[in-house]
C-alpha cells in the first residue's frame, strides 16, 4: 500500500468533495476496499476521514456565516442516533450484502446528480414541518451512511435543497451536520465492530484530507456553478460501481 499515493488522492478528493458539501466517504470506501483493506476497516477510517473533511470545511462556512444552524441542531441528533444504528447493525450484516448496498446507494447518488441535479423543487412548509422532515431524513441518511460507510452530504444536500434554503446554505450546513453524522459512525464502529486501525494511514490521511478541505471549501465563494463537478463525479461514481460489482462476481 503505497502511502504517498493514499496522501495524494484524499487531499484531490477532499478539495473536491468539500467544495461540494461533501466529506469524500463516498468516495474513500471503495478506494479502500481496491487497496485490501477488509471492509470493517474501510468503512471506520473513510467516515473518519469524511468527518475531518467536513469539519475543516465546516470552519470556512461557520465563519461566513453560511451555515443555518436553526435546521442544522434539529437534523444533527436525530442523524447521530441514525449512524449509531447503522454502525450497530453492519457488522451483523453479510460482506456481500453490504457491498451491493453501497454499489445500489452510490448508483442513486450518481443518477440523482445526472438527472436531478439541476431540479430544485421547493416544498412550501412550516419551520415546524421543515425541523420534523430534516430530524426523520437525517436519521434514514444517518444510518444508511454509516452501514456502508458514505458521509451522507450527496442526501442531506437535495433535502435542505428541498426545505428551501439556497445552495450554497445547503453546501455549508450539509458540511456541518455530516461531521457529526461520521464522527458518530466512526465512533459506532470502534464500538460495535472488531476494527483494526492503521493509525499511521489514519494520521496522514487526516491531515491530507483537512488541508485539502480547506482549499476545496474556498472554492465555493468562487466558482460560478458546481454542474461540471457534480457530472464527472457522477461518472465517476458509476465507474466505481461497476467495479464493486464486478469485484464481487469475479
Amino acid at each position: 500500500m503505497d502511502l504517498f499515493l493514499i496522501i495524494f488522492i484524499t487531499f484531490f478528493i477532499a478539495i473536491i468533495f468539500s467544495s461540494l458539501g461533501l466529506g469524500g466517504a463516498i468516495f474513500y470506501t471503495p478506494f479502500f476496499l481496491w487497496l485490501g483493506l477488509p471492509i470493517f476497516t474501510a468503512i471506520p477510517i473513510a467516515l473518519m476521514l469524511n468527518a475531518i473533511t467536513a469539519a475543516s470545511a465546516s470552519v470556512t462556512y461557520l465563519r461566513h456565516r453560511l451555515v443555518e444552524t436553526e435546521i442544522a441542531f434539529f437534523i444533527i441528533p436525530a442523524s447521530i442516533m441514525g449512524a449509531l444504528t447503522g454502525s450497530y447493525l453492519a457488522p451483523r450484516i453479510d460482506t456481500e450484502i453490504l457491498i451491493i448496498l453501497l454499489s445500489v446507494v452510490l448508483f442513486l447518488a450518481s443518477i440523482r446528480i445526472i438527472f436531478f441535479d439541476t431540479i430544485v423543487i421547493t416544498a412550501e412548509l412550516t419551520d415546524k414541518r421543515k425541523k420534523m422532515i430534516g430530524a426523520g431524513g437525517g436519521f434514514l441518511i444517518g444510518v444508511t451512511s454509516s452501514l456502508v460507510g458514505i458521509g451522507g452530504g450527496t442526501f442531506i444536500v437535495p433535502l435542505l435543497l428541498v426545505l428551501g434554503f439556497e445552495t450554497k446554505s445547503a453546501v455549508a450546513t450539509s458540511s456541518f451536520v455530516v461531521t457529526f453524522i461520521s464522527l458518530s459512525g466512526f465512533l459506532g464502529h470502534l464500538g460495535f465492530g472488531q476494527q483494526q486501525m492503521n493509525i499511521s494511514l489514519l494520521f496522514y490521511a487526516g491531515i491530507a484530507a483537512s488541508i485539502g478541505a480547506q482549499a476545496g471549501s474556498r472554492v465555493v465563494f468562487k466558482r460560478a456553478s458546481p454542474r461540471a463537478i457534480n457530472r464527472v463525479f457522477a461518472l465517476i461514481l458509476l465507474i466505481v460501481v461497476g467495479k464493486l460489482l464486478y469485484d464481487l462476481i469475479s
